[in-house]
C-alpha cells in the first residue's frame, strides 16, 4: 500500500507540481548566489572608492545621512553603477520581492495535497468499504507530496533569506569600512 499510495496518478501529479515549483525556487536562489559574488567583488572597489570620496561629495553624503542599515539594495545598485556591480544588486532585490513567491509555493505545495486528499476521499462511496479503501492510497500520498514539497520549498526560502542577509552584513561592512577615515596619530 506504501509504493501504491507513493506512485498513485494524482499523487504524481502532485509531485510534477512540487518539482516544478522547486526547479524554480532553486533556480532564483542559485542566480542570486552567483550574482552575490560579483557583488561582493564590487564591494571591494566601494571601499576604495568610498574612502577617497571628499567629506563633500554627494555619495558621501548619502551614506552618512542615515545608518548603513537604512540602506537598501535599491540604492546601493544606483550608487554602484558598473557592468558587473548593478546588475548583481538588482538580482538580489528581485530574489528579496520572490521569497514571498517562494513561500506561497509553499502553501500551494499543501492544498494540492489536501485537494487530493479531499478529492480521493468525496469521489469514493463511504457506504462501499472495498472502493472507500481503494481510494486511500491516493489520498495518503497527495498529502505525502505535498507536505513533503512544502518542507522542502520552506527550507529554500530560508536558504534566501539567509543570502539576503549575509549579503546586507557585507554591504554594510564595505560601506562602513569605506567611510571610516583612518586616525592620524597625535603629535
Amino acid at each position: 500500500m506504501f509504493w501504491q499510495a507513493l506512485l498513485d496518478p494524482f499523487s504524481i501529479l502532485v509531485v510534477a507540481a512540487v518539482a516544478a515549483m522547486w526547479g524554480v525556487s532553486f533556480s532564483w536562489l542559485r542566480g542570486a548566489a552567483r550574482q552575490s559574488d560579483l557583488l561582493t567583488g564590487g564591494l571591494m572597489v566601494l571601499r576604495r572608492i568610498g574612502a577617497q570620496l571628499a567629506a563633500d561629495h554627494p555619495i558621501r553624503r548619502r551614506l552618512e545621512s542615515a545608518p548603513i542599515v537604512d540602506l537598501s539594495f535599491e540604492e546601493i545598485a544606483r550608487l554602484m553603477h558598473g557592468q558587473t556591480v548593478e546588475p548583481a544588486a538588482r538580482t538580489l532585490v528581485r530574489l528579496g520581492e520572490r521569497i514571498g513567491w517562494i513561500e506561497r509555493f509553499s502553501q500551494l505545495s499543501i492544498h494540492l495535497g489536501i485537494l487530493g486528499t479531499v478529492f480521493a476521499l468525496v469521489s469514493s462511496d463511504p457506504t462501499d468499504l472495498e472502493g472507500f479503501r481503494a481510494r486511500l492510497p491516493m489520498a495518503l500520498g497527495t498529502t505525502f507530496w505535498g507536505l513533503i514539497g512544502a518542507i522542502g520549498l520552506s527550507i529554500v526560502a530560508g536558504a534566501c533569506e539567509s543570502l539576503l542577509e549575509r549579503v546586507s552584513q557585507h554591504v554594510r561592512e564595505a560601506l562602513l569600512a569605506g567611510l571610516e577615515r583612518p586616525q592620524e596619530p597625535a603629535p
